[in-house]
């Protein structure tokens, strides 16, 4: 009897493993276990903000930070969260170009886009469509244009599509967007 307990116990400690590093960052077991809720305020948010200040501000987080090689910065922290703004969500990535805040990326499941959709109109008033860009699945690209940068989602998803919310910084808009 005790061979077969630990026997249990070993392909269930073996299972989580498994599942944590080979499973979509944000959904393992023990990311969910992890998450906390976030309430963030995108007109609060200050581009010039450290990765030390945004870990101090989300300190409840467990974060993962690593160099990023891409547009949205150079470094990225990234935290499995349990809701953003009560809107069940899965992952926040904060990145940053040359030490500064560049951009929040939220992620949330696809079933979420409705109520993530429908908090920013009622906080933000109507969108605005993002010109012919669209994302890599043909959907429009919209969001609202505030102090500190914009605030950009998809204006739908499809069932097996990410739901994604992004804030880019004014900075980042008017470098990479504009060109200035």
């Amino acid at each position: 009897m005790r061979k077969v307990a630990f026997l249990v116990v070993l392909v269930g400690i073996l299972g989580v493993i498994l599942q944590y590093n080979y499973a979509t960052p944000g959904e393992s077991i023990v990311d969910r276990l992890r998450a906390k809720a976030v309430v963030l305020d995108f007109d609060q948010l200050n581009q010039e903000a450290t990765p030390a200040q945004i870990q101090d501000s989300w300190h409840h987080l467990h974060y993962t930070c690593t160099p990023e090689y891409g547009p949205l910065g150079n470094h990225v922290c990234w935290a499995p969260i349990s809701d953003f703004n009560t809107v069940e969500a899965r992952i926040i990535a904060f990145f940053f170009r040359d030490g500064h805040l560049s951009v929040v990326r939220v992620s949330f499941a696809p079933e979420n886009h409705p109520e993530i959709f429908s908090l920013l109109e009622k906080r933000f008033g109507d969108h605005r469509v993002f010109g012919a860009n669209r994302d890599s699945y043909g959907n429009n690209i919209v969001g609202w244009i505030r102090p500190a940068g914009v605030v950009a989602v998809n204006d739908q998803v499809g069932p097996k599509q990410e739901a994604l919310m992004l804030w880019l910084s004014r900075d980042q808009v008017l470098k990479k967007g504009l060109g200035i």
